[in-house]
């Protein structure tokens, strides 16, 4: 057993640049335990690979504004878990879809808690994410070299907001049922292609059983694997890259991830989800009436993260709807990709960026006033039967 606790000598072997790996030496262990540890370390350099990232040095003045990161991550796997977990007992029919969601929430052992999880956890995660990017844009973490890491980001957040409107439907409630008429018929407004990718989305001209399944396909399987790649790509640019300190730089000595950041990381994730399980045992999740395509008694509204999109198109008129559905949510798009190219200032301090950030904050406000204007109205009574947008978004009020 002499060998099992010598202390290897074996040097890392050189990259083709003439640099060391970034491997970690390990110690071997004594014992099973230490042999078992010693021979997957070998093969694969997990251990190794974990100690590297837990030293790696952060900058000073890195603290708790960056662990909205992790929170996210952590918030997404179980969003993920959840899902599968719904997905065992959901059926994708129009004739069953409500029933099996309602017999989730009544029959299923913790049935009605893994649905709130994943109820509530979409929210979490709008909010975490939105968190995220705004910390991101304030303090300039998207300039030169880390451009193609806020690129990755934005594409994240792109893949969230569509897994929040494809899984909205798949309850097949009413609420959701409506919503998606209103949502899907947003595409037909596109210039040219407008009615094709309005009946490419819905499988039809109206919103019927190939929407469901659709939306559960994109949902369960495109959407997944999008995600998946685009935070591994994120994840590996920020390691490649490293976290951004502050604004001004602060002096002090770098320090390692572990045990500081690391500490900071686990106190919101622990907190973040103490949350999400509160509102999961406290608030129990809507479900109404099952979709009804004849019913006129029901109000087409989005959850609040959509509110904002949905108030601007109430104040558009009939023939400018088009601004409201394509041409600003696609400026807020474009300029969010162009950002790191239209900051031309070499400094990330605010001050020194006033143009920027002047415009991120009238957009903020914009978003964030519309947003609670539609948390705070009443919704009509009614749900308007007429064919445009406009028209079926604002109602009576």
């Amino acid at each position: 057993m002499a060998h099992l606790i010598e202390k290897t000598t074996e040097k890392p072997t050189p990259r083709s640049d003439g640099k060391p790996e970034r491997g970690v030496e390990l110690p071997h262990r004594a014992g099973w335990v230490g042999a078992v540890r010693d021979w997957i370390e070998e093969r694969t350099g997990l251990f190794g690979f974990i100690k590297h990232h837990l030293d790696e040095p952060m900058p000073p003045g890195v603290g708790w504004w960056q662990t909205l990161g992790n929170l996210l991550l952590t918030l997404l796997i179980f969003q993920f878990i959840t899902g599968f977990a719904l997905a065992m007992f959901y059926a994708p029919t129009p004739d069953h879809a409500h029933e099996s969601v309602k017999h989730i929430t009544e029959n299923v052992p913790l049935g009605a808690f893994i649905r709130g999880l994943h109820h509530w956890g979409s929210s979490f995660i709008m909010l975490v994410v939105v968190l995220h990017i705004l910390r991101v844009f304030f303090w300039g973490a998207y300039k030169k070299p880390r451009e193609l890491t806020w690129l990755v980001g934005v594409a994240i957040f792109q893949v969230i907001l569509a897994f929040a409107f494809t899984g909205y439907l798949l309850i097949w409630d009413q609420k959701a049922y409506w919503a998606t008429v209103v949502g899907t018929r947003f595409a037909s407004t596109v210039p040219v292609i407008g009615e094709w990718l309005m009946h490419f989305l819905r499988g039809g001209k109206e919103v019927g059983a190939l929407t469901l399944t659709r939306f559960y396909a994109i949902h369960i399987m495109l959407l997944p694997v999008a995600l998946v790649l685009l935070t591994a790509a994120h994840l590996y640019l920020v390691r490649r890259l490293h976290i951004a300190g502050p604004v001004v730089p602060q002096k002090g000595a770098p320090q390692p991830f572990y045990p500081y950041q690391l500490f900071r990381d686990a106190v919101v994730v622990l907190v973040g989800m103490g949350l999400l399980m509160t509102c999961a045992l406290l608030f129990k999740p809507p479900l109404y009436p099952v979709a009804d395509p004849s019913g006129t008694a029901f109000t087409p509204r989005p959850e609040w993260y959509f509110l904002g999109l949905y108030e601007l198109l109430k104040l558009m008129p009939p023939k400018l709807e088009v601004l409201g559905t394509v041409v600003i949510p696609g400026l807020v798009a474009i300029g969010m990709i162009l950002l790191p190219w239209l900051d031309r200032s070499p400094s990330r301090h605010p001050a020194y960026r006033k143009w920027v950030i002047d415009v991120g904050l009238i957009v903020i406000f914009l978003i964030g006033t519309l947003t609670l204007k539609g948390i705070l109205s009443e919704p009509p009574e009614v749900i308007p039967q007429s064919t445009s947008v406009s028209s079926s978004t604002t109602g009576s009020r």
